[in-house]
């Protein structure tokens, strides 16, 4: 395809000889084949382990957690006109920080018929195939061969984040998609005023989708000012700023106002300075532990980086893969700032390491090339080798057999109460046809180190032996269950109070379920 390059002066697209464009690309030099064959082969395995284990997880359910739970739980709760269930109500407890386009786009389903999981895992699918188009688009457009592109996108179904946000309805895939494809329409032959406000509209969306996704918005920005197009870049950001204020007023008006009290109480998550200076930490060693490609990917980068920073600190100001890194990190790093930040949010550092490496092998010297190639094939094969990932579950025996849901055999136990159910999950509820009384145990528990006497409603539930099943998804007489459930899940007193009146009844996998003592 042409490459073409702005002028600073006349904002017009005219025919780049053999400078780069904009700052974006340069010419190709010819890459070892033996770099070319392993890429490929590296991204086509991640590809089929990624189909391996999604499969297993599934039929399983395995990466249905309580987040994700929490999420479809939202889903539903709008099917039935409730949208952001409040603080403490009829319903029970409430208390999110999460954005509503996904959970909207859920309902949406289930309105037309699809049930519960398979709408969220086609929904989470979508999005993940919406978001590998996107990167392989931006980076063929930002010069790098088609080939190429299409093994840097595979190679995303590597990361057990990425893979998490297939198996667990969770906002990030789409986000993350939404960004780059506005990414991609101002990276476009030519930026003009009606493209401008298309990528506004999609980052506007990213944002209705997951409150801390302006990278996309802040690299497009940065990009558009350092090659000239200032008046462009004011423009983007007027008609974003604009699409926020119109996301925020359908928020407020549609759940009648509750979402100002709810998102005070929770969106911070009870950060302080001590755990927001702590952020880079806490996101190296989830990466480290936790997801092994996405650790490695950055620590590539970061080599890459900082050679072209001592070489020409200038280009890199008008490289938008590098822009596009460096505000997912600074954003990333921010997030793990917050209690209660899982390994989901890694995705997005993903993709702009992902984005930067692949915009490596453009580079004129042979070197930069190959280093962009290996980086993304070590990155692949290493943690592979090292298992995968410790959020999925290695499918047991032979890869397509499977036991079944482990939601479901704990479902039939559940459906025989004629009384609430308290479930650490909200899933289980939500799959037995009854409303969650605990929306989010972990911001149960936030809230009630911050609101005095926010718990008691449970705690005399409890006592009352309310609920006709209580399900815990661990082991609240070990040690680990002990701390989690005093200081991560439903708070001080609740292990106690649940053990006076109620009995274990079963243990299923990782379920707990306890009935009253009578």
């Amino acid at each position: 395809m042409p490459i073409t390059s702005y002028s600073p002066s006349s904002e017009r697209a005219q025919p780049a000889a053999s400078t780069s464009w904009a700052g974006l690309v340069t010419p190709y030099g010819r890459s070892f084949s033996s770099a070319r064959v392993c890429l490929f082969l590296a991204a086509v395995l991640a590809v089929i382990r990624a189909a391996i284990h999604l499969r297993a997880n599934w039929i399983s359910d395995s990466g249905v957690d309580h987040p994700a739970g929490v999420m479809i739980a939202m889903a539903v709760d709008l099917t039935h006109g409730l949208f952001y269930r409040p603080l403490f109500g009829p319903e029970g407890y409430g208390g999110t920080r999460y954005f509503p386009l996904y959970f909207v786009l859920h309902a949406l389903l289930l309105k037309v018929g699809v049930p519960v999981l398979l709408g969220a895992y086609l929904l989470s699918l979508a999005a993940m195939a919406f978001l590998i188009v996107g990167v392989f688009c931006l980076l063929e457009r930002m010069g790098v061969e088609r080939w190429l592109a299409a093994a840097c996108a595979g190679t995303l179904l590597t990361s057990v984040s990425a893979q998490y946000a297939v198996i667990s309805p969770h906002a990030d895939a789409l986000a993350g998609a939404l960004n780059i494809w506005g990414l991609l329409i101002i990276v476009g032959p030519k930026c003009s005023s009606r493209r401008s406000l298309l990528a506004a509209t999609l980052f506007a969306l990213a944002w209705s989708a997951k409150l801390t996704s302006c990278f996309g918005l802040i690299a497009a920005i940065l990009w558009l000012i350092n090659v000239g197009l200032r008046r462009r870049a004011l423009q983007l950001a007027a008609r974003t700023a604009v699409g926020y204020l119109l996301v925020a007023a359908a928020i407020f008006i549609f759940s009648h106002g509750r979402v100002v009290d709810i998102f005070k109480a929770c969106a911070f998550g009870g950060t302080g300075w001590k755990r927001f200076l702590g952020g880079p930490f806490y996101m190296e060693w989830n990466a480290f532990h936790s997801d092994l490609n996405v650790f490695l990917l950055v620590f590539f980068v970061v080599i890459a980086l900082g050679v072209e920073l001592l070489e020409s600190p200038t280009k890199c100001l008008k490289d938008l893969a590098v822009l596009l890194f460096v505000a997912t990190t600074i954003i990333t790093v921010a997030i793990y700032g917050s209690p209660g930040t899982n390994l989901n949010h890694l995705l997005d550092i993903q993709i702009a390491s992902v984005v930067v490496l692949g915009c490596l092998t453009t580079r004129p010297s042979l070197m930069q090339r190959q280093l962009g190639i290996y980086a993304l094939v070590l990155a692949t094969l290493i943690p592979l080798g090292r298992g995968g990932g410790a959020v999925l579950k290695e499918p047991a025996g032979p890869v397509f057999t499977t036991n079944g849901s482990r939601l479901k055999r704990v479902i039939g136990l559940v459906e025989k109460s004629d009384k609430p159910v308290l479930s650490e999950n909200p899933i289980i509820p939500v799959l037995t046809g009854k409303s969650p009384y605990v929306l989010d145990p972990w911001m149960l528990s936030l809230l009630r180190k911050r609101i005095p006497y926010f718990g008691d409603a449970l705690m005399q539930q409890l006592r009352n032996r309310a609920f006709g099943v209580v399900v815990l998804f661990e082991d609240p007489e070990t040690d680990y269950g002990r701390h989690w459930y005093d200081t991560q899940h439903f708070g001080p007193g609740f292990r106690e109070t649940l053990k006076e009146n109620y009995r274990l009844l079963s243990v299923t996998d990782d379920q707990f379920v306890y009935v009253p003592i009578n």
